[in-house]
């Protein structure tokens, strides 16, 4: 509520949120109001499945969105490359101590030329518009919105994330087209989503 009422989406009647942090979060904003559903838990779509018969998600569910699409899971999948690619880049992102690895690790070093991070980034980023272009096809929002932690790679994640949605949308010939782009209130999104409800 925040980001579509006071953020990126002031203005727009059709507007959805996702997060890429611990989880995926996500919130779906119509006319100005949260679509809950008749048990008020409409919008999980980091639960929405990408991969059939994936790996198991802590939801009971096997291939969610989440777990290909989270900051943690590109942690997993970064940590996973780096112990079958030793001489990588990597490595000297965190001074050799795997768990040190984050979600930008795999960026950071794929921004250095590293051709082992370049594959996770590319894989990690098809995983989120995977999820991206099953929201479009579904809602067809004006705008959609990505933040948390690995939002802040900006046009890193972005731009390829554009160019895996203008092939593979369903309304790829539509005059109007969803527009993709970042979060802009970080933190204080929630406080201030908490108070427009409220006021």
């Amino acid at each position: 509520m925040g980001e579509a009422t006071a953020g990126v989406g002031k203005g727009v009647s059709s507007f959805v949120a996702i997060t890429l942090g611990t989880g995926v979060g996500s919130g779906i904003v119509i006319d100005g109001k949260i679509i809950g559903g008749v048990n008020f838990a409409a919008g999980e779509m980091g639960h929405m499945v990408i991969v059939v018969n994936g790996e198991q998600c802590n939801c009971g569910r096997k291939g969610c969105w989440e777990r290909y699409a989270s900051a943690n899971a590109l942690t997993a999948q970064t940590k996973e490359a780096m112990l079958q690619n030793p001489e990588s880049i990597m490595w000297q992102e965190v001074d050799g101590n795997i768990e040190d690895v984050s979600g930008r690790t795999a960026f950071d070093a794929m921004r250095q030329g590293d051709e082992a991070a370049q594959e996770i980034v590319s894989r990690y980023i098809y995983y989120v518009a995977t999820g991206i272009i099953n929201i479009i096809n579904a809602l067809q929002p004006e705008i959609i919105c990505v933040g948390g932690g690995i939002g802040h790679e900006g046009e890193s994640l972005l731009e390829p994330i554009r160019r895996h949605v203008e092939k593979e949308r369903y309304s790829v010939y539509a005059e109007k087209q969803t527009e993709i782009c970042a979060a802009v209130l970080g933190n204080d999104a929630g406080i201030i989503g908490a108070a427009l409800l409220n006021s």
